[in-house]
C-alpha cells in the first residue's frame, strides 16, 4: 500500500491515479497522518467495490452499536425488556 500526502496529490493528481492503478490502494496523508483511502475501481469493478464498502460500513456500525450497548449496560437485556422498549418507542413515535 502506498502513502501519498495531500500536497503531493494536489500537485499531481494524475500521478496519484497512476500509482493507484498499480497498487490498488493509496492512503492520503495530511500532516503525516492518514486522512483518506483511495481504492482502485474501474467500470467492471465499481459496483462490487461500492457494495463491499457498504457492507464494511454496516459491519462497523453494528460493532459500534454493540460497544455502546456494553458501555450503557443494555447488552444483557432480555427479549421481554427489548420488546417493551420497542413498544414504548412505537408509542412515543405515534403520539
Amino acid at each position: 500500500m502506498q502513502f501519498l500526502s495531500v500536497q503531493e496529490f494536489t500537485k499531481s493528481p494524475q500521478a496519484a491515479l497512476t500509482s493507484l492503478s498499480k497498487s490498488e490502494k493509496v492512503v492520503l496523508t495530511s500532516n503525516g497522518k492518514p486522512s483518506a483511502l483511495m481504492i482502485y475501481a474501474d467500470e467492471s469493478t465499481l459496483e462490487d467495490t461500492l457494495a463491499d464498502l457498504r457492507r464494511l460500513s454496516a459491519k462497523r456500525d453494528l460493532f459500534d452499536l454493540q460497544m455502546q450497548s456494553i458501555e450503557n449496560g443494555t447488552d444483557g437485556m432480555s427479549m421481554e425488556e427489548i420488546n417493551a422498549e420497542i413498544k414504548l418507542a412505537r408509542q412515543e413515535r405515534n403520539a
